[in-house]
């Protein structure tokens, strides 16, 4: 099963790519403008494509318009920062319209709207005596402390087994942000700053501030212009 996002942002594909590899579509193709979204619409057939709208070459509406008219049963969900499209887009019987930023669920929606399933993934972690399964999409960031790694969630802060390293090579949702933190990109917000300390992650739903290294700083200010 292929799924192809259509986009120019750099940052914005691999947002999106991240959240789809999350529900387990390990096949995710990326093109960087609309004109190239028309030719690997065409030669891959993809099961559903994830369009921008405002892209240079050849917008998203148009690239719409041509996939649709070689390949009509191929569903588009539009995936933009702006509203005023929306009614085009049905126009093209587009089968969702999802505004950035993306939430998991809202994606998930989407997705099933048009008859594939999500799978969500799932992390062993620790309460007391007990062992339980929690989804990847409820963590909103892992920190290493001492010998544990802990995770954080909306009402409760959990112990894992694994490593930060294993963490990140098997659940892509989550991008390291310090040797000592990954946090879910759904969950960031913005950048605290504050004289003489390094800034922090501000992230949804919780008051934990994962400190962010100044190598990775520039990443995390990127990923902010595309929420």
């Amino acid at each position: 099963m292929n799924i192809l996002i259509v986009d120019d942002e750099p940052l914005a594909r691999m947002r999106l790519k991240s959240m789809l590899n999350h529900l387990n579509f390990e096949h995710v193709l990326e093109a960087k403008h609309g004109a190239e979204g028309v030719l690997m619409a065409s030669k891959h057939l993809p099961d559903l494509v994830f369009m921008d709208i405002e892209m240079p070459e050849l917008n998203g509406i148009e690239a719409a318009t041509e996939i649709k008219l070689q390949h009509p049963s191929m569903p588009i969900i539009f995936s933009t920062a702006h509203d005023e499209f929306a009614l085009k887009a049905f126009d093209l019987s587009a089968a969702d319209y999802l505004l950035k930023p993306l939430s998991l669920e809202r994606l998930k929606q989407a997705i099933e709207k048009v008859g594939l399933t999500c799978v969500d993934d799932k992390i062993r972690v620790k309460r007391g005596n007990d062992v339980l399964m929690v989804s990847a999409s409820e963590i909103i960031c892992l920190m290493a402390e001492d010998k544990y790694v802990c995770a954080h969630l909306r009402d409760q802060s959990l112990l894992l087994d694994q490593s930060l390293a294993e963490i990140e090579k098997a659940h892509s949702v989550f991008f390291r942000i310090h040797r000592n933190a990954l946090i879910n990109t759904a969950y960031l917000r913005g950048i605290h700053n504050t004289a003489d300390k390094p800034p922090k992650a501000l992230l949804d739903h919780t008051e934990i501030q994962p400190t962010i290294s100044r190598r990775q700083l520039s990443a995390v200010k990127k990923m902010l212009n595309e929420i």
